[in-house]
């Protein structure tokens, strides 16, 4: 996989409300938190799922029509959402990675993913 461009990412999420903002910011903390759990599709998915329910609004009838609500959304949007925090928590890699050496805090990493969010950016990275 090759590396992601700044341009590559704010791309990815130009589109997004702010419910697949709220995922993908979520994600982006999750996996800066558990790096080595990043390849275990399960996991993953899971907290996708959890992020999902978390930031949506599937109040319904019944406990079980609003589970399916979180299904059908995850199963509508796990594909752009997945590819999109995949290129965010790679792109924030390589954007701290000159940091390493001297250390960096998960707030640092949430920071710089955010400042890829159309709404939320400052323009960091613009020059990849």
């Amino acid at each position: 996989m090759s590396e992601p461009t700044a341009s590559e990412v704010r791309k990815a999420l130009l589109h997004f409300d702010s419910r697949h903002q709220k995922i993908v910011s979520g994600l982006l903390v999750e996996m800066m938190k558990n790096p080595t759990r990043v390849r275990e599709r399960d996991w993953v998915i899971e907290q996708l799922a959890e992020l999902t329910l978390l930031t949506g609004d599937f109040e319904d009838a019944t406990p079980e029509s609003g589970a399916a609500a979180v299904r059908e959304f995850v199963r509508e949007h796990a594909d752009e959402i997945l590819n999109a925090s995949f290129l965010l928590f790679q792109r924030v890699g390589m954007d701290l990675a000159p940091r390493a050496a001297e250390g960096f805090t998960l707030e640092d990493a949430v920071k710089c993913g955010l400042d890829y969010f159309p709404a939320t950016g400052n323009g960091a990275g613009d020059s990849a």
